[in-house]
């Protein structure tokens, strides 16, 4: 019970925040602003700029929260295919990286793993079908 709480406190103090905040974000326009900035790299993955944040809530938060922030964006299959392929491979990576670290010290270099990697078939997947 009492890890079970300590896991529960800390999904509350770090997903709570960035899923309010990514929701303030998008409200705001704020989102609509800084993709501008992320055309350049985004392109790289044959995506739309405000696919960044797609990339951000499925990284950091879950899969259901990059799929809420995918769905206004009328993406095409190409592009959900590649946000799908980096997403499955580098998801949930604040919670997974606590259970991980159960298990192994060198945590940090395995979720910068999961992102290298992700990215890397994400833009392999890019170069075949878009």
């Amino acid at each position: 019970m009492k890890r079970g709480r300590k896991f529960l406190w800390f999904l509350l103090i770090n997903i709570l925040p960035l899923y309010v905040l990514s929701e303030m974000l998008t409200a705001s326009g704020a989102l609509a602003y800084v993709s501008g900035f992320l055309a350049p790299v985004m392109s790289l993955w044959g995506l739309p700029p405000e696919a960044a944040a797609v990339l951000v809530a499925g990284m950091l938060v879950n899969l259901y929260a990059a799929a809420a922030v995918a769905a206004p964006l009328a993406l095409s299959w190409q592009q959900v295919s590649v946000l799908g392929l980096i997403l499955g491979i580098a998801h949930n990576l604040l919670v997974e990286a606590v259970v991980v670290r159960q298990l192994t010290p060198r945590y940090h270099a395995l979720t910068w793993l999961r992102v290298v990697l992700g990215l890397a078939a994400g833009w392999l997947l890019a170069l075949v079908i878009c």
